[in-house]
């Protein structure tokens, strides 16, 4: 916990099935560098501590329609989501990838997100500029004085970081001295609500004063800039609860090497399975997680001098007594032996 508020992280992964030709959702891959047929799902979890290790449980997941390539509308429904289960002791965590104003939007108030580094907002809400001459169109479009949180390079210009309201210097757990910046109160853009339909949340939106904080740890060469509604939430809070959320981006991986040995690849192709097999994983995964905290650490070798309760020794333990974890779910028991092998199966038929 953090200032009183129980951590609970949110975050996308997906599943690829590039085999599966009728599958018209995407999602970007990292390693294949650009977007491939895949089974996306919102991850919504609870992060707590067992012996000392933090762990993230799954608390729900959110799927999307196999049918429309819509990352927007799936997202959209990730959000109300959250917004519908989330404790009055709870703040949501949301990495980057996510907007500030679309979280918003749907009214979840305790919530922190990670910003872009060329972000902008306004330093007051929004107001129609007052009419200059008598020639012309009556100004419509609401302008306000831009707050830039980090300094950028716009071509061969310098655009500078406006100054912040406030500075303060905290020491962590190891004794690291971090620098937090601090924006009190910032507003959104115009061009921040354009998608926002409903004019009424608009207004609402354009009057609600925000708290954006850049977080410059030693340990790294860029800063984290995160946002927050939550105004009462102090820089040492946001720190730890953002560092906090860690935990959920082990679950995926968990269920990932218990489905088909790391590749998150799984054979069927209905529907329905494609969707519920990766979220039985995700749901082991983050149940063996907390298992392996729970349990005394298995050493993996005479290499393995610092012993933790890891879920990767456990996996490596199960695997010496003969428990197949990564191999079971994917095994197919068809009968191959009657069909050629080598360069009698791939050879071409005479003429």
């Amino acid at each position: 916990m953090a200032q009183g508020y129980r951590i609970a992280p949110v975050d996308f992964t997906a599943y690829r099935r590039t085999a599966v030709k009728k599958l018209k959702t995407k999602a970007y891959v990292s390693d294949a560098n650009r977007a491939v047929p895949a089974v996306p799902i919102g991850m919504i979890a609870s992060v707590g501590e067992v012996n000392g290790q933090r762990v993230a449980l799954l608390k729900n997941v959110v799927l999307a329609d196999l049918n429309v390539n819509e990352g927007a509308a799936h997202k959209k429904k990730l959000y109300k989501q959250v917004a519908t289960e989330l404790d009055k002791d709870e703040i949501a965590v949301f990495d980057a990838g996510f907007r500030l104003v679309e979280a918003t939007e749907v009214d979840i108030e305790r919530c922190l997100i990670r910003l872009a580094k060329n972000c902008t907002f306004g330093k007051t809400a929004g107001q129609i500029p007052e009419r200059t001459s008598e020639k012309g169109r009556t100004p419509t479009q609401y302008k306000a004085e831009i707050v830039r949180p980090l300094a950028r390079k716009h071509g061969h210009k310098i655009l500078a970081a406006t100054a912040a309201d406030e500075i303060c210097t905290m020491i962590d757990e190891s004794g690291r001295e971090i620098e937090v910046h601090i924006w009190r109160k910032l507003y959104f853009l115009e061009r921040h609500l354009s998608d926002v339909t409903d004019e009424r949340k608009q207004h609402e939106l354009r009057h609600m004063p925000l708290k954006v904080m850049a977080i410059y740890d030693p340990d790294y060469d860029d800063p984290l800039l995160v946002g927050t509604p939550l105004l009462s939430l102090e820089p040492a809070a946001a720190y730890k609860i953002y560092v906090s959320r860690w935990p959920v981006e082990g679950v995926p991986q968990t269920g990932k090497y218990i489905l088909s040995g790391g590749g998150g690849t799984h054979f069927v192709h209905h529907p329905t399975a494609m969707q519920r097999l990766p979220m039985l994983s995700l749901i082991f995964g983050s149940l063996l997680k907390y298992i392996a905290a729970t349990l005394p650490p298995f050493r993996t070798g005479f290499w393995d001098r610092v012993l933790k309760p890891t879920y990767g020794r456990l996996l490596r333990h199960l695997k010496k007594v003969g428990i197949l974890l990564s191999g079971q779910l994917f095994k197919k028991g068809s009968v191959t032996a009657h069909l050629p092998v080598g360069y009698d199966a791939i050879r071409l038929a005479k003429a």
